[in-house]
């Protein structure tokens, strides 16, 4: 079999994939009805201090997959909540166990599980009313950062690398990696930097586990939106390592339908 068809063949396999794994992110969408209940906890949380509560992440970037987090909020609080950003996660994490949920800590969010969908809430201070840069709390390295996550959406929109970037999640979901989304758009954007978009999606997708192989460890992954954040630094030399040898594993000999599922 030529490698043409052979290409064909696993875009096909993957295009299924994808197919399968589809999360409606249309202003209809059933995902949406979730932000006028949370929205409600948050009003009652920050009372004055709330600005708005807004879709954001994978499911505004066009990302999620059916079998991972479904949708995330911006919990968008004014300049004028002048707490600790430390103080303002952790509170909300007890507002929402008050109001009958389940929450869990995650790194930037809180996750909590709504008839059984996966929704993370994301507390951030705006740097001011005219901008949407936003200041969040890091439980990974128990600091603050300052980033914009509108920006980080329409960048991902704009790259023409969704279908790569699903393709990546299920295999670093069913991988078990402790790889952070954002960290895996960047390294997805970096690897097919000189590529153009459009291009076969198989052939994409195993560039990009040979950069993980090869180049993700070395590499620092910078914010576009904040230069002064390098986000591979939120992982430690050893889970980087983990994420190389697991390309690697990948890379030697597996089968797509191996590679992901």
């Amino acid at each position: 079999m030529s490698e043409i068809a052979v290409n064909a063949t696993a875009t096909g396999y993957l295009r299924d994939i994808l197919g399968r794994e589809l999360v409606d992110g249309g202003m209809q969408s059933p995902l949406r009805q979730y932000e006028t209940g949370i929205e409600d906890i948050c009003r009652r949380w920050a009372g004055r201090h709330l600005v708005e509560v807004y879709p954001t992440g994978a499911f505004e970037k066009g990302t999620a997959n059916r079998s991972g987090t479904a949708i995330d909020f911006l919990v968008s609080l004014s300049p004028a909540a002048n707490y600790s950003m430390r103080d303002v996660y952790e509170t909300l994490f007890v507002a929402l166990g008050d109001a009958g949920l389940e929450p869990a800590r995650r790194d930037v969010s809180i996750r909590v599980q709504l008839d059984g969908v996966g929704v993370d809430i994301v507390p951030a201070r705006r740097v001011a009313l005219s901008v949407d840069d936003h200041v969040l709390f890091q439980r990974r390295t128990g600091k603050t950062l300052t980033t914009n996550l509108t920006q980080h959406v329409l960048d991902i929109i704009a790259c023409g690398r969704r279908d790569e970037v699903r393709i990546l999640k299920l295999w670093r979901d069913q991988q078990g990696l402790d790889l952070p989304s954002f960290n895996l758009e960047l390294a997805v954007l970096a690897a097919l930097r000189r590529r153009p978009p459009g291009g076969d999606l198989a052939d994409n997708v195993w560039a990009v586990l040979g950069y993980l192989e090869t180049l993700f460890a070395a590499r620092s992954l910078l914010d576009p939106a904040n230069a002064n954040n390098i986000a591979s630094d939120q992982m430690t030399a050893a889970q980087k390592e983990t994420v190389c040898e697991a390309a690697r594993y990948t890379r030697a000999g597996r089968s797509w339908q191996e590679i992901v599922r």
